[in-house]
């Protein structure tokens, strides 16, 4: 008997509709770990790969698993731990979502890119993070 209770709740759970992050949820989420240096909030967000470039690391992926990406994202916050960030601009097209931004650490500034997709399942997920140090 226990089987069948463990399979009908195992499909219930897979059955459930989960609710569809928004482009306005996703933004708030990237833009409180972006603030907080938190790279596993952050990668929480992430398209299974991601294209990953970080020109202060001479880090330059454009296919990563989100995992990788995670763990050099947490690297790059503890080197570079964030002061500020805000997003200056945003915009859309279609399915996609993109963002760029000013992440600001011990008096330099990085302008952020941010392109989310939206998935089949309505979901949004960052595709492409690019961090870029300015001059």
């Amino acid at each position: 008997m226990v089987f069948p209770l463990n399979f009908l709740f195992v499909l219930f759970i897979w059955l459930t509709p989960t609710k569809p992050v928004s482009d306005a949820t996703i933004r708030q989420v990237v833009r409180t770990a972006l603030r907080t240096g938190d790279a596993g909030q952050l990668s929480a967000q992430f398209a299974r790969t991601i294209e990953l470039v970080i020109d202060a690391e001479k880090v330059e992926f454009s296919s990563i698993q989100a995992t990788h990406a995670k763990l050099i994202l947490r690297s790059f916050f503890r080197k570079y731990p964030p002061h500020s960030f805000n997003f200056v601009y945003q915009g859309a097209s279609d399915r996609l979502r993109y963002s760029t931004g000013t992440y600001e650490t011990n008096g330099q500034t990085f302008t952020v890119y941010i392109l989310f997709r939206q998935s089949a399942n309505r979901q949004f997920t960052i595709n492409s993070l690019h961090f870029r140090r300015e001059s």
